[in-house]
């Protein structure tokens, strides 16, 4: 079953949809209306967060971040864009001190893919090298967006943002089932209090105040903290803490 913003999606082949996802044209053209493309590029990128991650924290241990529901939440709902894009972003953060015209070209891929997705790349690599990636996003806005393609009631979220996040949000805002047992065990990582982990969780939490969604949005983090986690926790904890992301029984749905 489509998600509304999946909905939107399987349509941009067909006509113009809304801001802001009409900024989001990559994955759409790669895989049309063709589900197999779609479970293919996002059941690959989900993989390819986790294997990225480990290779980014210096961990294996920190493959545990493709479990999380936030990130796992596309393997049931692959006509999305957010895995896709979180691994190009990865990618380039990686590629940044091995190649740096493949991390240009990586975050400019993320740039189309996901209009967030080279700041996240920048706080990955921890260099604004990478908003590059913005570029393509500025140019895709000058074009043209279409009409939403759903209800009157998704064309009020997408027109009234702001109102939309506080209505879908009203009383959850400290609800720790929805803000903060979703982690698992990566919490430890904010006990490392590092700059770049603290400017990652408050990105991904920033988000929340313009969007209905909470989980999937948020754990957009999910690298960052997990090389703060591999900082702060002792070596022989690494698969506690992984075990504890992978059968968190407060992770939910996603959402």
């Amino acid at each position: 079953m489509l998600t509304p913003d999946g909905a939107r999606y399987w349509t941009m082949t067909e006509k113009r949809v809304a801001r802001p996802f009409h900024l989001r044209w990559l994955q759409p053209f790669l895989c049309r209306q063709d589900e197999r493309r779609w479970k293919a590029l996002t059941w690959g990128s989900v993989a390819a967060v986790g294997v990225l991650t480990a290779i980014y924290t210096h961990s294996p241990w920190m493959a545990c971040v493709a479990f999380l529901p936030g990130i796992a939440f596309s393997v049931r709902h692959p006509v999305l864009v957010d895995a896709f894009g979180m691994a190009l972003a990865l990618g380039a953060a990686l590629m940044l001190s091995v190649c740096w015209p493949i991390a240009i070209v990586l975050a400019l891929l993320a740039g189309c893919t996901r209009e967030t997705a080279p700041i996240w790349a920048a706080v990955y690599a921890w260099n604004p090298l990478l908003l590059v990636g913005l570029v393509p996003v500025g140019v895709r806005w000058l074009m043209r967006s279409g009409p939403d393609v759903l209800d009157p009631k998704n064309a009020w979220i997408l027109e009234h943002p702001i109102k939309a996040s506080i209505e879908f949000h009203a009383g959850r805002w400290t609800d720790p089932l929805l803000m903060v047992l979703p982690w698992g065990g990566l919490l430890a990582g904010i006990t490392a209090f590092t700059v770049q982990t603290l400017v990652a969780v408050g990105l991904g939490y920033s988000q929340l105040l313009v969007a209905t969604d909470a989980v999937r949005l948020y754990q957009w983090a999910a690298p960052v903290l997990a090389l703060a986690a591999v900082a702060a926790v002792p070596a022989w904890a690494l698969p506690i803490v992984a075990l504890t992301v992978i059968f968190n029984p407060w992770k939910g749905p996603g959402i």
